[in-house]
């Protein structure tokens, strides 16, 4: 067999190396869009901590002491403290709202501990609906400076009210 010539020897050494860098470059591109297109996605996930509060929800479906003689629910701060009470929504389930402090027993901070809303779709509370039927719903929303917002509670009416306001 003939020897082969030094030129054939050297061409086929010399694709290795250029096919192997660009298997790498392609790899090193294709990972770092990867972990580009990951954090862009992660973005507004990471944008604002939600806030450490904690809110009880006690539910009165026959309406005792209310002066709209409805049912009602009660929110209660239990812990934690946001400075801005016009920030803290309470939402119903027609995405009817009010500021936490333009509620009667709301004030312009939301806290200390006890401090509550209480809830029937009457009086400083009109915007929201009545409570007139079980599964309405209705959540404590904040809203960040940025213009997104944390849902702080979400309550949903088990039971059919017993009593119901003359609005229902």
């Amino acid at each position: 067999m003939p020897a082969s010539s030094p030129s054939n020897d050297r061409s086929a050494r010399g694709l290795s190396p250029v096919v192997g860098v660009s298997l790498l470059v392609v790899i090193v591109v294709l990972l770092a869009a990867t972990v580009g297109v990951m954090v862009m996605g992660f973005e507004d996930v990471l944008s604002e901590p939600q806030p450490q509060v904690s809110f009880d929800v006690d539910y009165h479906p026959d309406g005792p002491d209310n002066g709209a003689n409805g049912a009602y629910i009660n929110i209660t701060h239990e812990f934690g403290s946001l400075e801005d009470g016009s920030r803290v929504f309470v939402v119903d389930d027609a995405n009817n709202r009010i500021a936490w402090e333009d509620v009667w027993t709301g004030g312009e901070t939301v806290g200390p501990a006890g401090e509550y809303a209480h809830i029937d779709g009457a009086g400083s509370d009109s915007a929201l609906k009545p409570i007139c039927e079980a599964g309405q719903r209705y959540r404590v929303v904040i809203e960040h400076e940025d213009g997104s917002s944390s849902i702080l509670v979400d309550y949903e009416i088990s039971t059919e009210p017993t009593s119901k306001s003359a609005a229902c």
